[in-house]
């Protein structure tokens, strides 16, 4: 049996249990869980009770390079969602090259331990969608993701963490990425109003580049791939309030936004390509917020984020123990057993031909690169 420690115990961490519960056989594992709402923080926890488990999965905000180091010294397999941005040692980093050899310098270390990085959404499901559409020639991929949920009784939510939402949008620089470096647009976008407008069927969308640094796993994977972005549209009232406060907006204001389970509408996640030869298109996954809140308890990403990490449950016994994993790198290994866990979880992508029109992508996105 399988002894997992789950870190945090919010949505992600609570729409895993209940995937494990659907998919994985009666007593073929155990889940403890170790949460600061509890007051238990990971990192004097499981120094105390390292012999007690085999997995840990970590879907907290705690440092992601951290806690897999301390896995790796304890010899325990560790499957985490957030990615190592916030492990990168950035004091000599100026450049893209420079993020890449420091994410490889990450990806690595010698161990015996099974290590997944970044296996959620985003990073980690889309990397794979990335690998499975992208165009054979020179071409750009945008993480891309909007969310038209609604609350009949809230006019500002959010469907996830508005902390973390501001932290990475309104708090944070917003940069794209290209070959040789990151290119911050905050001045820029502020000067014109704060966001990316583009129109999707027929309405205009206010898009946010947040960054990730786990698109560089994307950018290092292929060569033909000229430059990158997350590109974000929280649920409209929750982005609109945080652009509204900007930067000086309280942690205190934002934990006090609800978070409802009632809700309409969809949140759609995917990859974004423009193939430099006019054709541009959307791989998309489809999923309705109100279906994902009576199913688990959350909105759609953080069932996605879930669904990644029990891929990478799955994967464990299969990928090499020498080094740490992102899903970009088991994508190019076995995208056929990723494609199946996706079926069998009834996560699907669906491609979308030109869901913006060509002018308005160029005059909006592509001036920047």
């Amino acid at each position: 049996m399988k002894r997992i420690l789950l870190v945090g115990y919010g949505n992600i961490a609570k729409a895993f249990e209940k995937i494990m519960a659907e998919q994985e056989p009666g007593g073929s594992y155990s889940l403890t869980t170790c949460d600061l709402k509890d007051g238990q923080d990971i990192f004097q926890f499981l120094p105390r009770h390292q012999e007690e488990f085999d997995v840990v999965v970590n879907t907290s905000v705690a440092n992601s390079v951290e806690v897999a180091r301390m896995c790796i010294d304890y010899g325990l397999d560790c499957v985490d969602v957030a990615g190592f941005a916030d492990g990168l040692d950035m004091d000599n980093v100026e450049s893209i090259p420079d993020y890449i050899e420091e994410m490889m310098r990450i990806l690595s270390w010698p161990t015996h331990s099974n290590v997944m990085f970044g296996f959620g959404i985003n990073p980690g499901i889309l990397e794979h969608v990335y690998q499975q559409y992208k165009p054979q020639g020179p071409h750009y991929a945008f993480e891309l993701e909007h969310d038209d949920s609604a609350s009949d009784e809230y006019e500002v939510f959010g469907t996830w963490s508005p902390y973390m939402y501001a932290d990475e949008s309104s708090r944070a620089d917003l940069v794209l990425a290209n070959r040789q470096d990151v290119i911050d647009v905050t001045q820029q976008l502020n000067d014109e109003g704060g966001t990316i407008r583009l129109t999707y069927h027929g309405g205009v969308r206010q898009y946010l580049p947040v960054p990730h640094e786990e698109l560089l796993s994307m950018l290092n994977s292929d060569e033909n791939l000229l430059g990158t972005a997350n590109i974000y549209q929280a649920p409209r009232g929750l982005q609109q309030y945080c652009l509204d406060k900007g930067a000086d907006i309280t942690d205190e204001e934002l934990r006090s936004i609800p978070v409802p389970h009632c809700l309409k509408g969809e949140d759609q996640a995917g990859i974004l390509f423009w193939d430099t030869k006019e054709r541009l298109y959307w791989v998309k996954s489809v999923v309705a917020n109100q279906t994902t809140w009576k199913r688990y308890g959350c909105n759609a990403v953080c069932w996605q984020t879930a669904a990644g990490a029990w891929i990478a449950y799955r994967l464990l016994d299969v990928v090499s123990p020498d080094h740490p994993h992102t899903m970009t790198e088991v994508s190019q290994l076995m995208p056929d057993v990723i494609d199946a866990l996706l079926q069998q979880i009834g996560l699907t992508f669906e491609v979308e031909e030109q869901p913006f029109s060509i002018d308005e992508f160029r005059k909006n996105i592509m001036r920047f690169f």
